[in-house]
């Protein structure tokens, strides 16, 4: 598992823009510039929280087996996909990405864990390199707000899943609330930026670019009908510390 185990289709049009208004171009040069940093940053600015998420949504598959496979879509360097696998040991996992700089960094981190049965690839979230059904699952962890067309993210992801699977969506969400929730924005905003850039100077744009997608983004309610209207059923969604993240989960 050193080497990718997939290769792309053609990535989507850069005509779309996704809820943060970045075309797919700017997704991924924006993501391989913060790549070095990315998993110190993501865990230093969500206090670590970000392990716990992971962990809740994992566990929705810990039930799967060896004849079981789950597409980690999004993955960046990896995070998502591991904790699938610890919650199934078993189960072999596609971890793809389309920034390729993100998704090298992910059998390096795995050979440190020492964890095997996790394939990484370079893949376009909106045209998978995977036949309809191949998959027991497919997940995404913090990714499905960057891409282009959402409604065709979930399509894909429900297509390569089989009758019966489950389509996960971990993402942030705007709280609610009259006092949480501006004090959480106003962190976004203005405090993790700041951070950010001192950190890793090349991190700035990222972390600005978060409070904005976040805030075009679905809510839960929306987001929850759009699995619905894709066909999903049994559509939950689950808020996580005070509804500043969700977890969403449809059955196919």
């Amino acid at each position: 598992m050193g080497t990718a185990a997939l290769s792309a289709t053609a990535p989507a049009s850069d005509d779309l823009r996704n809820a943060g208004g970045k075309s797919p171009a700017e997704v991924r040069e924006m993501f391989a510039r913060v790549a070095r940093r990315y998993d110190f940053l993501n865990h230093l600015l969500s206090l670590g929280l970000d392990f716990r998420w992971r962990r809740i949504a994992a566990r929705e598959v810990a039930g799967l087996g060896a004849s079981d496979a789950v597409a980690d879509l999004c993955t960046g360097t990896g995070d998502l996909a591991f904790a699938i696998k610890r919650a199934a040991p078993a189960v072999k996992v596609l971890a793809l990405d389309f920034t390729p700089e993100m998704v090298a960094y992910g059998p390096k981190k795995a050979q440190r864990a020492r964890l095997e049965g996790v394939a990484f690839g370079v893949g376009d979230t909106l045209r998978l390199p995977l036949r309809d059904g191949a998959c027991a699952a497919s997940s995404v962890g913090f990714g499905i707000r960057n891409v282009g067309d959402l409604e065709r993210g979930l399509r894909e992801m429900a297509r390569v899943v089989r009758p019966g699977g489950k389509v996960l969506v971990l993402e942030f969400t705007k709280p609610r609330g009259f006092f949480f929730g501006p004090l959480y924005m106003c962190y976004l905003k203005y405090i993790l930026p700041i951070v950010a850039g001192c950190i890793a100077w090349v991190a700035g744009d990222a972390y600005r670019y978060l409070p904005k997608s976040i805030q075009a983004f679905a809510g839960p309610d929306e987001m929850a009908e759009r699995m619905r209207a894709i066909g999903l059923k049994d559509v939950r969604a689950v808020p996580l510390t005070f509804g500043t993240v969700h977890l969403y989960v449809g059955v196919k």
